[in-house]
């Protein structure tokens, strides 16, 4: 059967994919500086890949690209995690948000480590969707919307909480 569209989550090879470009782009925001995305993108260039997988690839550097450009050009924004989750969460970058988030958790105690980690699902929970795991997402939402709606002040105000619980009630709702 021939492979039509990149998934993740059913495909080795699109999971290297993801995974390594993920990487790549949270090692240029944390060192404010694009050459980790340039050398993936070089690298996987080197590689013959399905065309889902070089679709994915120009479209996430596109979107990498806008992204990281925002971030360099405010300070603030990229010194503040949760706003730089908020942004790969508005540019539908939830995997990435995942990823960002959990460099983090390990930095992190208690209640704040409690609720990061409901922010984590909440990424996971939209990346679920993105590749149509509705059952897992449904899970992961549950699991972060517990947390969230008793903690929800806990979580900074640059995140931007309350679309993304109301979307989370809306995925469960829907099941």
């Amino acid at each position: 059967m021939m492979k039509i569209r990149f998934n993740p989550f059913e495909d080795r090879t699109d999971r290297d994919v993801r995974n390594f470009l993920g990487s790549a782009f949270v090692g240029a925001l944390h060192k404010g500086d694009p050459a980790p995305v340039v050398q993936a993108i070089s690298k996987l260039g080197q590689k013959t890949l399905p065309d889902p997988a070089q679709r994915y690839i120009k479209a996430r550097y596109d979107q990498y690209s806008g992204v990281l450009t925002q971030i360099f050009a405010d300070p603030l924004l990229g010194a503040d995690i949760y706003a730089v989750a908020s942004l790969l969460w508005d540019e539908a970058l939830f995997f990435e948000c995942h990823e960002w988030l959990e460099q983090n958790y390990r930095a992190v105690k208690g209640q704040e480590k409690k609720v990061l980690q409901a922010m984590i699902r909440t990424a996971g929970t939209f990346e679920l969707l993105t590749y149509d795991r509705k059952r897992a997402a449904v899970s992961v939402a549950a699991k972060a919307l517990s947390v969230l709606e008793s903690d929800f002040s806990q979580v900074p105000e640059s995140f931007k909480i309350q679309p993304k619980m109301t979307r989370l009630k809306a995925v469960i709702k829907n099941a």
